[in-house]
């Protein structure tokens, strides 16, 4: 799958919509680089890992998605997305912690000490990325490492919606850095993870929200938007 990735050629022969400007400028113009026809889908996350991925990606675009957005009702580990970010950003764990609302300093503390536990554990996994996703028990992250892989070999753009996302997409990325050209995140968040994914990966930061949940709600925003505006 890796070798059927292409590096990116934008389709420059479009018309932005006249209403478009600023970050839904960017949206919009990331979207018709990639597409015409919009269609997007909305994948579930299932067990199968890697395999049931890029099943599920093939599937939808034989079926016509010429975009896609992913959900899942499981809950990766925060501490599990953060470590993978951490490493494969080369960041500290308090560089990829998030005090979210309701959570106390000692809670914050225990989840950066945690973070640092996993990361210096698997800290030569770096050199084997792939290895990572075991880090995460219910497959989501396997799943979606496939599964982004496939869209980009299948030329479909992506719109990641959470931490768990960008973890599993910073792992496709070291597997082939031509595969992140076909995605872009959601929404930009105050959670440092999340900044510290996408830099690492250029893509579009998303839509100007500062969005800090992770249910993929920047993600569902933006298709809506470019339903809208395409």
């Amino acid at each position: 799958m890796l070798d059927r990735i292409e590096s990116f050629i934008p389709n420059t022969d479009f018309t932005l919509p006249t209403q478009a400007t600023g970050a839904l400028e960017r949206l919009c113009s990331w979207w018709l680089e990639r597409g015409s026809e919009l269609r997007p889908h909305q994948i579930e996350l299932t067990s199968g890992g890697c395999k049931a991925g890029v099943s599920h990606v093939d599937s939808a675009v034989n079926a016509g998605a010429t975009l896609l957005t992913f959900t899942s009702d499981t809950l990766v580990e925060s501490v599990t997305t953060r470590a993978i970010i951490g490493l494969l950003t080369r960041k500290d764990a308090w560089q990829v912690t998030h005090q979210g609302t309701g959570l106390r300093d000692q809670q914050v503390m225990e989840q950066v000490a945690a973070t640092v536990d996993l990361m210096r554990a698997h800290r030569e996994k770096r050199a084997e990325p792939r290895e990572l996703a075991d880090l995460d028990s219910t497959g989501s992250i396997d799943f979606l490492v496939g599964a982004f892989l496939c869209a980009s070999a299948r030329k479909t753009p992506v719109i990641l919606g959470s931490t768990c996302e960008l973890a599993a997409a910073l792992i496709a990325h070291r597997l082939s850095m031509k595969a992140s050209a076909w995605w872009c995140n959601g929404a930009t968040s105050p959670d440092r993870a999340v900044g510290q994914a996408v830099e690492r990966m250029g893509i579009e930061p998303g839509l100007p929200l500062n969005l800090s949940d992770d249910h993929g709600v920047g993600a569902r925003i933006s298709v809506e938007i470019l339903t809208s505006f395409i």
